[in-house]
């Protein structure tokens, strides 16, 4: 119920006037009821400071991600430069050494370490072979000899075939290069227990031979042994 503001004669609330004396009540304002904003903006969640999205790891990170890529860059330079074991001709240390000598003979040649000695000994199947021992008694000999094959697997076999019919066991058969040229490097392992080397390179009808003659495979291909090898040189 309201009440008319000039006669005080009571109303319903709704009445557009008063029933006593005609007062014309003023209207009442509608209020529209509140209603849900459909965009509104759900609330934020707020992160974890360790939550880290990817990319802000790795802009947290560059520096150390950098450092990896640049030691595996050095690493990989590395390996190449190197080379990849026995199939590529490294320079010996010996082309460096002061008390290197040098054996020659026609258009061959290589280098050996002053601390070898030559020895006095004979190849009765080849005349004219050359003897040393270095520091470990191991015995390099070199030889040449006149060939009629056609390839270095050709010679490469006739060592095999010669070797196993003396009871020699073959430790290792490869092809190596040897100043610029494919060469042959077996190993066997002789009837008595001994080891002996053979490094063939040929070339022009004649086969150039190192045989190494040493008590273990390990004396037979030592560092000191393959730094002869080496540098080896055909003019």
């Amino acid at each position: 119920m309201k009440k008319c503001p000039e006669c005080g004669n009571p109303s319903y609330d709704g009445a557009p006037v008063c029933g006593n004396c005609g007062y014309k009540f003023p209207k009442q304002k509608v209020v529209a009821p509140k209603s849900e904003d459909i965009f509104q903006q759900e609330p934020k969640v707020k992160k974890d400071a360790n939550d880290e999205d990817t990319i802000s790891i790795i802009k947290n990170n560059k520096l150390i991600i950098g450092a990896i890529l640049l030691i595996t860059l050095i690493v990989i330079c590395g390996i190449v430069l190197m080379g990849t074991g026995n199939n590529s001709n490294s320079s010996s240390p010996l082309q460096a050494t002061a008390n290197a000598m040098e054996y020659s003979t026609g258009d061959f040649s290589f280098k050996y370490s002053g601390d070898w000695k030559e020895i006095n000994e004979t190849d009765l199947e080849h005349a004219g072979a050359k003897f040393f021992q270095n520091e470990d008694n191991v015995t390099i000999e070199y030889y040449n000899v006149t060939s009629s094959a056609d390839s270095i697997k050709e010679i490469s076999q006739g060592i095999l075939t010669s070797a196993q019919g003396k009871g020699a066991y073959v430790e290792l058969v490869e092809t190596i290069t040897l100043d610029g040229r494919n060469a042959s490097n077996i190993v066997l392992e002789d009837a008595d227990g001994d080891y002996t080397r053979y490094v063939s390179m040929f070339t022009e009808g004649i086969t150039h031979v190192f045989k190494v003659n040493g008590d273990s495979m390990n004396a037979v291909s030592s560092e000191d042994v393959d730094s002869v090898i080496n540098t080896a040189n055909i003019a």
